[in-house]
């Protein structure tokens, strides 16, 4: 299998033109029709001319394309299509992530889809998507680029990072908060109203479900809102908040996933509970914080004097948030309501790590791979090597875990990483997941290595104490 993804100009509009009909002359026929279908090869190569645009090839054959169309800070993704026979075969994403790379520099993406496709849009969301603009028939959606982490060790912490940000805030700001029952929204509120000057102590409102605190300094209130107990957007609309948004700041807890359609701008806070504290003997529970800017309210936003970056970073916005050495005993205390989906293997030998290159993500990584239903992480770990080195692993020793952010959705996961030591290398047969294999001296460069990864295989080769 031979996957190619190209960056392209108006010379290549005939083959983009090719793959963009094919795509929309398989979906179901609307009123009035896809703009896509009265394109030419006239029309896309200009706009290809413009901004350029990805063409994806499959052994040879063109299967997907799209144009990009930069507007301000934000990428516009044009004539999204993949050819019917190649759907189903992460296409899509490939070219999702190839565009994230193009768009270096800009704070989002945006996509314009018909509100009759429901299937294309919860597509979109899938991809880490969100509306911001309805205009019949079209609907607008758009994936942020950025997002800022924060420690938080404790309570005292939580609040000045929210009085720091306060210092930002301005009347007609939307804040949407997310995290598990104590994670410290109300505590991370606390903060803001403190720094905004509001009258009244801050504390959940749960029972009223909003509640307005009136600035004592001229500045605008703040309308603090619970969203536990409401079922979705139809119930927070009918608390009329439309009518304080524009002249207060609105924080709403549990928002995700209710408060989104309020404003076409938001900043979405969402925290978590670190692993663990560095100091064993601490009684602290630490939490991080992540902030991700959405519209372009909060292009220019200033980055906060607490903010740190995390352990390693991918252009497709894929976090290494921290790790945590710990026993495998341990996998099973950790936060039940984030997954542990992934199983790692970093294999040594003569100090240097194996990688196997990804055909479909064209990336060097650690073997490794998911966890299957009613397998453990270290079967999987396990399972996994072999089936893409070709070779079991030696002696498996459990190194510790990752907390990871994935950047098209945000969602949060764990993955765990083990080690072992190869006495030998891999009798290796490239196949259809796995190309190529390769031995990596950890801290030297090599194209086209994930950056987490081999933060993980560093982090699983040196000593403890080191």
């Amino acid at each position: 299998m031979s996957l190619e993804v190209r960056r392209v100009g108006a010379e290549s509009a005939g083959r983009v033109l090719a793959v963009v009909r094919s795509a929309f002359e398989a979906r179901p026929p609307l009123d009035p029709p896809a703009a896509a279908l009265t394109e030419t090869v006239e029309s896309l190569a200009a706009k290809l001319a413009s901004g350029g645009g990805l063409l994806v090839s499959l052994n040879g054959e063109d299967v997907g394309a799209l144009v990009l169309d930069p507007v301000g800070t934000t990428m516009y993704l044009r004539r999204f299509g993949v050819t019917p026979a190649a759907q189903g075969h992460g296409i899509a994403r490939v070219l999702i992530d190839a565009a994230v790379d193009a768009a270096h520099g800009f704070d989002d993406l945006t996509v314009v889809a018909r509100e009759e496709l429901p299937k294309t849009r919860r597509f979109w969301e899938r991809q880490g998507f969100r509306e911001i603009l309805r205009d019949p028939p079209n609907v607008e959606l758009r994936r942020p680029l950025r997002t800022f982490l924060f420690d938080a060790p404790d309570a005292e912490t939580m609040r000045e990072l929210g009085s720091s940000l306060a210092g930002q805030l301005t009347a007609g700001d939307l804040i949407v908060l997310s995290g598990e029952l104590g994670a410290g929204k109300t505590t991370f509120t606390q903060g803001i109203g403190a720094g905004l000057g509001v009258r009244g102590d801050v504390t959940s409102p749960t029972f009223v479900i909003a509640r307005e605190h009136p600035s004592l300094t001229g500045g605008p209130s703040l309308v603090h809102v619970d969203a536990y107990r409401l079922s979705g957007f139809d119930e927070l609309e009918d608390l009329d908040l439309e009518t304080s948004l524009d002249e207060s700041v609105t924080v709403v807890e549990w928002g995700e996933g209710v408060a989104e359609g309020l404003a076409e701008s938001r900043l979405e806070v969402r925290i978590i509970r670190a692993l663990a504290d560095e100091d064993e003997d601490s009684e602290l529970d630490p939490r991080r914080v992540l902030m991700t800017p959405i519209g372009p309210r909060w292009y220019e936003m200033e980055e906060l004097s607490r903010q740190r970056a995390p352990l390693a970073e991918k252009l497709n916005e894929n976090l290494l948030l921290d790790f945590f050495r710990c026993e495998e005993a341990e996998l099973a205390d950790l936060d039940p309501r984030i997954p542990l989906p992934l199983s790692l293997m970093v294999a040594e030998h003569d100090g240097r790590v194996l990688l196997v290159h990804n055909a479909w993500r064209r990336e060097w990584e650690l073997p490794g791979g998911m966890i299957d239903e009613g397998e453990t992480a270290r079967e999987a770990a396990v399972r996994e090597f072999l089936e893409e080195t070709g070779t079991p692993p030696g002696e498996v020793a459990f190194v510790g875990v990752g907390t990871v952010q994935l950047g098209h959705e945000r969602r949060i996961e764990y993955a765990a990483v083990y080690r072992t030591a190869l006495a030998t290398a891999p009798d290796f047969e490239p196949h259809d997941e796995i190309d190529a294999i390769d031995w990596w001296v950890p801290g030297t460069e090599l194209a086209g290595l994930s950056p987490i990864d081999a933060h993980l295989a560093q982090l699983a080769v040196r000593q403890p104490d080191a």
